[in-house]
């Protein structure tokens, strides 16, 4: 009887198994295509709107004093206009002093920013420099970023001209505005603003962009890159009126100062 021995062979797999594992490599780099594209798509967005996208935590943080703070005001803005009203109520029960005090009204609204204005004057814009040095320290690159100090160096000098009215982008100034940086924010009536930040000051046009251009003044102080820094003349311009909060915590007016000074000295 003849013996038959069979040489061992590998069995060849199935095409079905072939085809399975390809499919599901197929899907599986499809779907981190995805991934990877829709990540792009976020961090163009982000850039876009000029958003650090390192800083989630501080954008979260500043995102809830922002809504306090715009939840104060609203509540604010309420009571003074609910106050408003009472007031209007009051004089058309004497209609003979109504015209004197409205214009008294009106002049001191004017005075303290509550009220949009227009008129000639100058506009001053400041920009962050084009030019770009990732070689350098970073206190050098700052140094062709605007910072709070530069437009608060603006606003001092429009109102030392004798600027009547100044807003930086659509925020009005008045005595109490805050202008402050906050990470890469600058904060204006703690509202967030990005550049570039136009200035502009309702006043005598030439005797403000004189004083922009005095020697060693504020465009001087732009020589590493003048062109963050631009001053224009207008005939007419139109700034609206302070929308923040205008009531004291701490300060109370004194009706009678001398004796309030008495009081003072007594005590």
């Amino acid at each position: 009887m003849a013996l038959f021995l069979a040489t061992p062979r590998s069995e060849a797999k199935p095409k079905s198994e072939d085809r399975s594992w390809w499919i599901s490599l197929f899907i599986l780099c499809a779907i981190l295509g995805g991934l990877f594209g829709l990540s792009f798509k976020t961090q163009n967005a982000i850039r876009h709107n000029e958003l650090p996208s390192g800083n989630y935590a501080g954008l979260a943080q500043a995102y809830q004093v922002l809504k306090k703070s715009n939840d104060a005001d609203r509540g604010t803005i309420g009571d003074l206009q609910l106050n408003i009203g009472k007031l209007e109520q009051a004089l058309g029960a004497h209609p003979g002093q109504q015209q004197v005090l409205e214009d008294q009204l009106k002049g001191l609204r004017f005075q303290a920013g509550l009220t949009a204005v227009t008129g000639p004057g100058l506009i001053v814009t400041l920009n962050d420099s084009k030019k770009r040095f990732p070689d350098e320290p970073a206190s050098v690159q700052m140094q062709y970023i605007i910072h709070d100090v530069d437009i608060n160096q603006v606003v001092n000098e429009l109102k030392a001209a004798g600027a009547e009215a100044i807003a930086v982008n659509d925020q009005r100034i008045i005595g109490m505005s805050p202008i402050r940086c906050a990470g890469p924010t600058i904060f204006v009536n703690n509202v967030p603003e990005t550049p570039p930040y136009v200035i502009r000051a309702v006043g005598d046009a030439k005797t403000l962009q004189d004083a922009m251009n005095l020697a060693g003044g504020v465009v001087a102080g732009f020589s590493l890159d003048p062109a963050m820094i631009a001053v224009a003349k207008s005939d007419s311009m139109l700034l609206p009126a302070y929308q923040g909060p205008t009531e004291s915590k701490y300060a109370r007016p004194v009706n009678d100062l001398r004796s309030h000074s008495r009081s003072l000295s007594a005590g």
